[in-house]
């Protein structure tokens, strides 16, 4: 990570990734409804990646809400933007090339979490005014910068509008065409760097 953002993933990436899993699982796969005569079936084999997307961005989009001081959710001594800040950073990164870590040299995503990380994470980087946020280089590297909060929860928001309608309505090849542009393909090149990072942590 670029060292900008270390003093807010220090201070808050443990908290913000277990907050997204608490409200993927629970405001995320508790809310989404169907419209009537649609069904589950109805999205084939896209329907898991589809949920797990809008699960996580229901996570993405809330875990900014200053509400949730209110709701005791977050501590009062929390600043709730760079708490989103931290998780932004983290989910983009991992999204875009660091989960590939755990993926063989060569081969693109099948499974649901993987996809919809991809997912999500390609379709801001690559929809979104790269002033806000950008997959940028460093020395050779990349990284993801989040320039602004409030755009990057914007956009998280505009892509969960979109996966609850294809959700509701049972929309198949809306459902095909975002797995298939974003959450499947591997690059190549990303992921050959990932691994060569991971391997000279010696983790």
């Amino acid at each position: 990570y670029l060292p900008k953002y270390h003093q807010s993933l220090e201070q808050y990436n443990n908290i913000t990734n277990s907050l997204h899993t608490d409200l993927h699982e629970i405001a995320g796969h508790g809310s989404g409804k169907l419209l009537p005569n649609v069904n589950t079936d109805t999205l084939g084999v896209y329907y898991s990646t589809i949920e797990e997307t809008r699960a996580d961005l229901v996570a993405l989009y809330y875990m900014a809400d200053p509400k949730l001081k209110e709701f005791n959710i977050y501590d009062d001594d929390v600043n709730v933007e760079q708490a989103a800040l931290a998780q932004y950073v983290s989910y983009l990164t991992n999204g875009a090339f660091g989960q590939l870590r755990r993926v063989e040299l060569g081969n693109d995503l099948t499974q649901a979490h993987f996809r919809n990380r991809q997912l999500i994470s390609l379709w801001v980087l690559q929809n979104s005014d790269s002033s806000k946020v950008s997959l940028s280089v460093h020395d050779g590297l990349h990284y993801v910068e989040v320039h602004d909060i409030n755009y990057v929860r914007n956009q998280f928001g505009k892509l969960l509008s979109e996966i609850q309608r294809i959700k509701s309505t049972g929309d198949l090849n809306a459902a095909k065409d975002l797995v298939m542009n974003y959450g499947t393909n591997v690059n190549q090149e990303l992921h050959a760097e990932c691994l060569d990072r991971i391997n000279k942590l010696d983790m």
